[in-house]
């Protein structure tokens, strides 16, 4: 599969070229500042263009000149808190699934989409509230959320990685992929945590937060295995059973 990537010379980005390359994907590097690509990442890269990521026409000229069949979404980076600035996070993502769209129209087949987002969007066992509700972290994340809801799975085939805490293995990205990383070390679920427990549920008023409290901190992944699982996912295209889903993952160790 051609994928093109955005923020490949960022922290998850970064990770995600050798894993992409592991799965046998020609990856097609969008970049704002082509000068910050090391000369390695240059050597992994089907093809480079220079570009805004907020700037959707140009992503979606991208797609097409360059036929690529998914796109994957990591510049950017999300606001903690209300109190702090957005930044140019939900432009970036907007631009994106805006052009994935548009382009998978003209092509008559919707593009693959894989676009980084928060654990605060999965399901709490007391729906429909969303763990956000409870965790009023990365409130940016909510309304993504509902921005591409909005789209139909004939406009965009896409999933939603919800992360909590990553934390790379390797200070540095590595050349080939680590052979000790791997999305077989995650459980991974669609739209609500996998292995989350319903206790404290039921405790009137504070049962909710309590719920969040007492297990949240264990929801972490190291990143090496979270972009082998993105790559794995790509190769089936648009029968991957995340389509339309918001993913969560749990590392087997802490899981056992």
């Amino acid at each position: 599969m051609k994928v093109l990537l955005l923020g490949v010379t960022g922290n998850v980005g970064s990770r995600l070229l050798p894993a992409l390359i592991a799965h046998k994907h020609q990856i097609v590097g969008y970049v704002r500042s082509p000068n910050k690509l090391s000369a390695q990442v240059k050597s992994n890269l089907d093809s480079i263009v220079v570009g805004s990521a907020t700037d959707s026409a140009a992503i979606k000229a991208a797609i097409l000149i360059h036929n690529c069949d998914a796109v994957v979404n990591a510049a950017g980076v999300a606001a903690k808190t209300p109190f702090h600035s957005a930044g140019d996070f939900p432009a970036i993502f907007a631009a994106v699934v805006k052009a994935a769209t548009e382009a998978g129209r003209e092509r008559k087949a919707p593009i693959r989409c894989w676009l980084m987002s928060g654990f605060g969007i999965l399901d709490h066992p007391k729906k429909p509230h969303l763990f956000v509700d409870y965790i009023p972290l990365f409130p940016t994340h909510k309304p993504n959320y509902q921005l591409i809801k909005s789209y139909a799975a004939d406009d965009l085939a896409w999933s939603l990685f919800c992360a909590n805490e990553l934390i790379p293995k390797y200070d540095t990205p590595q050349y080939p992929a680590p052979a000790d990383c791997s999305a077989n070390n995650l459980v991974v679920q669609a739209d609500s945590p996998p292995a989350w427990s319903n206790k404290f549920c039921k405790i009137p008023l504070i049962g909710g937060y309590l719920n969040v409290m007492a297990q949240a901190q264990e929801y972490f992944a190291v990143l090496e295995n979270i972009v082998d699982m993105i790559a794995a996912d790509l190769e089936k295209g648009l029968n991957s059973e995340y389509v339309g889903k918001r993913v969560g993952v749990k590392e087997k160790s802490k899981f056992q």
